[in-house]
């Protein structure tokens, strides 16, 4: 296959009267809101199918607060308001993953400042925590405690109503571990000057 020459290539070039006036609204960016969009067509979908027509620069799925799920609806911001005009037209009722896309042209003016906000997830400064971790040996004693002073409250309540119950037949009563005091550093004193 032979390679095109500067002539052939001028050729190829669209002619620019064709395309109409072009004014300076379509030279700045511009917006493409589109409803009906399918299940599993996300913002990455949206970029790379719209970039077809020309620069995306920014592209906003509406989703859940709730459960973070798209809402059906997003914003393609173009780089020029030209494509975005040429989108919306071509692409209103397309058929797409047996959806008819809504498409409407929306000029910067009208399209809220903060729609193509990033949001920016930040970990929680406390850590979750872990239900089936497995528990320490001051947690175990701590909780063998509060079962044995639970326990002896019933019994204790038991008796005031003239019941005499001894657990001791029935199964093992825990006893109560004596809590161990916390072991303190030995450091030597710094002399006071």
């Amino acid at each position: 296959m032979a390679a095109t020459t500067r002539k052939q290539r001028a050729k190829k070039t669209v002619d620019k009267s064709l395309l109409g006036p072009v004014t300076e609204e379509d030279r700045l960016p511009g917006v493409v809101y589109i409803g009906h969009v399918p299940h599993g067509f996300y913002e990455r979908q949206l970029s790379s199918y719209f970039s077809q027509f020309g620069k995306v620069l920014n592209v906003k799925l509406s989703r859940s607060k709730k459960n973070g799920k798209s809402k059906g609806y997003a914003f393609v911001k173009f780089k020029y308001a030209a494509v975005a005009k040429t989108v919306a037209e071509t692409c209103h009722n397309y058929l797409f993953f047996n959806k008819l896309l809504k498409c409407e042209y929306k000029p910067m003016s009208e399209v809220h400042e903060n729609t193509f906000f990033k949001f920016k997830w930040r970990p929680t400064t406390k850590p979750k925590r872990q239900h089936n971790s497995a528990k320490t040996t001051e947690k175990l004693d701590e909780s063998l405690r509060r079962s044995a002073r639970n326990q002896s409250k019933k019994l204790e309540k038991l008796k005031e109503f003239g019941i005499d119950l001894k657990l001791e037949d029935i199964m093992d009563v825990p006893k109560i571990p004596k809590k161990q005091p916390k072991k303190k550093s030995k450091e030597t004193p710094t002399p006071k000057e």
